[in-house]
């Protein structure tokens, strides 16, 4: 195992199982290429990293539309440290509220509690928009039920995943995908620094 730093240019591929990473490692000694599941939580960009290489291999392949036939040296790594990312949390201080706002706001409600509202009769609901309201609520409940099942199966061990999970990018990789689109579509956002998935 080596420790090498350098610049990894990462890019972003559409593939049968989603989307997945490749990134070009420039160093002082070479370029590589990083085909790793580390990489596919990151977007694309450049980024100034340390990695820990555990091995150096020749990758050799065709382009189907060209016919070239292209050699390049693919480095496995099983850790990456981002040492150039600048990441700050932007501090919600709020807004002061103006004073004649809250004016407004007192004389508007002591109108409105001096003022009788005549109460409006409610008609009972029939027996038929009752049982239609149930059957819906009773399909919705059934639907969070399995949405749960399918993400407890998907996450295994991590599951329930809280606040803030680290995904294992040992899994195989489209599993490893479909985990972090779940994370993505439910708002969660990744941490450059600890790689932790949290809201």
């Amino acid at each position: 195992m080596i420790i090498l730093e350098g610049t990894i240019t990462n890019k972003i591929i559409t593939g049968t199982n989603g989307d997945f990473s490749v990134g070009s490692f420039n160093t002082e000694i070479g370029q590589f290429k990083i085909k790793s599941q580390l990489l596919d939580q990151f977007e694309e960009g450049d980024y100034q990293v340390r990695v820990s290489v555990t091995k150096l291999s020749l990758n050799t392949y065709v382009v189907r539309r060209s016919g070239i036939t292209i050699t390049e040296i693919v480095a496995d790594i099983d850790a990456i440290d981002v040492i150039d990312a600048d990441i700050k949390q932007i501090v919600d201080e709020g807004i002061e509220q103006d004073a004649s706002v809250d004016d407004v706001s007192d004389k508007v409600e002591q109108k409105a509690d001096d003022k009788e509202v005549p109460k409006k009769s409610v008609k009972p609901e029939n027996d038929k928009a009752v049982k239609i309201k149930k059957a819906e609520t009773s399909t919705s409940v059934d639907s969070d039920n399995d949405e749960s099942l399918a993400a407890a199966e998907l996450f295994g061990l991590l599951w329930p995943i809280g606040e803030s999970v680290k995904l294992d990018t040992t899994l195989p990789r489209a599993i490893f995908i479909k985990q972090k689109e779940y994370l993505y579509d439910r708002g969660f956002a990744f941490d450059l620094k600890t790689q932790i998935w949290s809201k």
